[in-house]
């Protein structure tokens, strides 16, 4: 847990007068140390979202289970880069899904080549930068494919394929369709944030507080939750947390 910037100061008054007894040895670190943590403060305040994400290996199925029997299911993708070179747009890259239904057979399989076009790190929409905290790898694109199937589905691998050379990382993340009765319509939808809501209503000609109970339980089959994938982590797959920096807050800074 990182110190709030009144406990900082102080900590960094104290150890600025043991340095003054100490000598120049001491007073260089924690010179560094009050940088790195004002730095930490002003990145803390910038940071709108954090998401978790699963990195794919080549040729290594991850295995996402339902929570119950689904007719479709979502996933989202982007990829880590390195040293790209100046004049190369996006990077492409190849992920293969295997479906399955409730006895375990294996329903389905689709093989998609995606290309991940480059943009600064930023959203489709230009709202906010995507960036890891301990990487200095960059994110592009943010590819979204919906896979229906004729019968239910309870488990889906996704496997990367093949990449770029520059491409570093495949990060994928796995979602299913928030069940939601007609009763509970109403609630899952006012328990959503205001941000969410606006999103879920962005194409109603009415606000939402005008619309009807049957448009609201509509809205709210609409959600999606994400899963997990199976394994223990560190193990058999590896998470990692990608953040979201508000573009209107790093603009007010500049």
């Amino acid at each position: 847990m990182s110190l709030t910037f009144v406990g900082r100061s102080i900590l960094f008054a104290v150890l600025a007068a043991l340095a003054a007894y100490g000598g120049w040895a001491w007073a260089v670190p924690l010179a560094r140390y009050f940088v790195a943590a004002q730095d930490s403060t002003q990145m803390d305040l910038r940071i709108a979202k954090r998401t978790l994400a699963y990195r794919l290996e080549r040729d290594v199925p991850m295995t996402f289970v339902l929570s119950q029997p689904a007719e479709e299911l979502k996933v989202i993708a982007h990829v880590a880069v390195t040293s790209p070179p100046a004049d190369v747009a996006g990077a492409s890259y190849t992920l293969h899904f295997a479906l399955f239904d409730v006895q375990g057979v294996q329903v389905a399989e689709y093989e998609r080549a995606l290309v991940s076009g480059r943009g600064g790190g930023y959203l489709p929409d230009g709202r906010a930068r995507r960036f890891y905290r301990s990487s200095e790898a960059h994110i592009w694109g943010q590819d979204q494919l919906v896979i229906r199937s004729n019968v239910p589905l309870t488990r889906v691998e996704v496997t990367l394929q093949d990449s770029d050379p520059m491409v570093v990382g495949v990060d994928a993340r796995v979602y299913e369709r928030r069940p939601v009765s007609a009763g509970d319509g109403r609630a899952v939808f006012l328990r959503r944030s205001r941000e969410e809501r606006a999103a879920l209503t962005a194409f109603s000609p009415f606000p939402p507080e005008m619309l009807s109970a049957s448009e609201i339980t509509h809205l709210a089959s609409n959600l999606w939750r994400p899963i997990g994938p199976v394994g223990i982590e560190g193990r058999e797959y590896d998470a990692l947390v990608i953040y979201e920096a508000d573009r209107a807050a790093e603009e007010a800074e500049s």
